[in-house]
């Protein structure tokens, strides 16, 4: 029987019907897959030299029992003995479609934390006993980000192994991504809230409201715009949060990439619409915070060292942040009868992308947590009975 165009006693040379009329080579292993050259051939006769190199290599892994690897395994396995793991790490951290402040923290993490020791290796040679002995040295008072580089480098080399450019992950230390805090956050009680609004000043009365009884991140509360919130201040539309690092502001989705409507609790309401009318400019568009300096948004740092700090430190809570009005927002929505989707939907923790008619569909429990929250600000019950008169209120569907 005649041989098939490009067929040979072993193997395919086929010239390309393109303008280069170079020649491909290919051949079906023992896997019964077809496997091309790395590279085209300008002369039929390499291409023949190459299919005879391989043919060479399998009868050899006959004879000698060797593994057979196909030719796109060892080219990986030739280009993971050079490439070191910092040559690997950069270019993954560069691929990742992630927020700007993200990236910014994996490559802190990278630069301090995994590159020093490890950057140097090639992805061939990292062990699990390379890893234990570099996980072992890292500091001891700093778990949280210690367990934060170990996901790093095991989502780092997670990639290398789907890319084949290593046999298995050497990242097999148990419970190394997960860590205990080092301290607990400082949970205020509704008094300081109160206190600590007083104490910080008129101008950023609504911004600690707001931060501890609607939940909202330092970026997202920092974004808010006047369009921002619906009619008599009953709700606020967190859908944007900004980032400053490096010399550049960027205005992005939220943390969970997802928009969420929050329900303002009714005791602070006056103080937001109040705020509105007196420090917001008119404009739909218009920030809620404006720096006292100038800028385009208020800036973390300056605020916490020029007022947060001051004011936490007169009424006593000197070891307190902005992101423990956050913990509290949490805290005190559980405490009021709200279920953990609840909680996590009012804080934007939710893994799934759900739209703002998702949020609208729960809008009405949402204003039940709201009222709670406003009679366990203000009543002189027992926090039991204050919760139970609130809940009582609900509609009945």
């Amino acid at each position: 029987m005649a041989a098939r165009k490009g067929h040979r006693s072993w193997g395919y040379v086929v010239q390309l019907p393109n303008k280069s009329k170079r020649f491909e080579a290919s051949y079906i292993g023992p896997d019964k897959k077809r496997h091309y050259a790395p590279q085209t051939f300008t002369v039929k006769t390499t291409a023949e030299g190459w299919l005879a190199n391989e043919r060479a290599f399998l009868e050899r892994t006959i004879m000698t029992g060797e593994t057979w690897t196909s030719p796109k395994q060892r080219a990986a396995t030739q280009q993971a003995q050079s490439i070191t793991l910092e040559d690997f790490a950069k270019t993954w951290i560069e691929q990742r479609n992630i927020k700007p402040r993200t990236r910014l923290e994996y490559e802190s993490l990278s630069e301090h934390e995994i590159l020093p020791e490890l950057g140097p290796i090639a992805l061939r040679s990292l062990t699990s006993e390379v890893i234990r002995g570099w996980h072992a040295g890292l500091p001891a008072d700093t778990p949280r980000r210690n367990s934060a580089a170990y996901g790093l480098l095991h989502a780092i080399l997670k990639t290398a192994l789907e890319d084949e450019l290593i046999d298995r992950n050497p990242c097999q230390i148990k419970r190394a991504m997960s860590s205990n805090r080092k301290r607990e956050p400082v949970i205020l009680e509704v008094s300081e809230i109160a206190a600590l609004a007083d104490a910080i000043g008129e101008r950023w009365r609504a911004l600690v409201l707001l931060s501890a009884w609607c939940g909202l991140r330092w970026g997202e509360v920092a974004e808010l715009r006047r369009s921002d919130f619906g009619p008599g201040c009953e709700t606020v539309t967190v859908s944007r949060a900004v980032n400053h690092r490096s010399g550049t502001c960027t205005i992005d989705t939220t943390k969970s990439d997802k928009a969420r409507l929050v329900v303002i609790p009714p005791h602070i309401r006056a103080d937001i619409k109040a705020h509105l009318d007196t420090h917001t400019k008119a404009g739909a568009d218009a920030p809620l915070f404006v720096p006292v300096r100038g800028g385009c948004h208020l800036d973390n740092k300056t605020f916490a060292d020029s007022y947060l700090k001051p004011a936490l430190k007169s009424i006593g809570r000197e070891s307190a942040t902005h992101h423990h009005l956050r913990h509290f927002a949490g805290t005190m929505t559980a405490r009021v009868g709200g279920s953990i989707s609840e909680t996590m939907a009012r804080l934007g923790h939710s893994t799934s992308r759900a739209s703002l008619m998702y949020q609208a569909a729960v809008s009405e429990r949402q204003a039940v947590i709201a009222q709670a929250l406003s009679t366990l600000a203000t009543t002189t019950k027992p926090v039991a009975d204050a919760v139970a008169d609130a809940i009582e209120t609900e509609p009945q569907t």
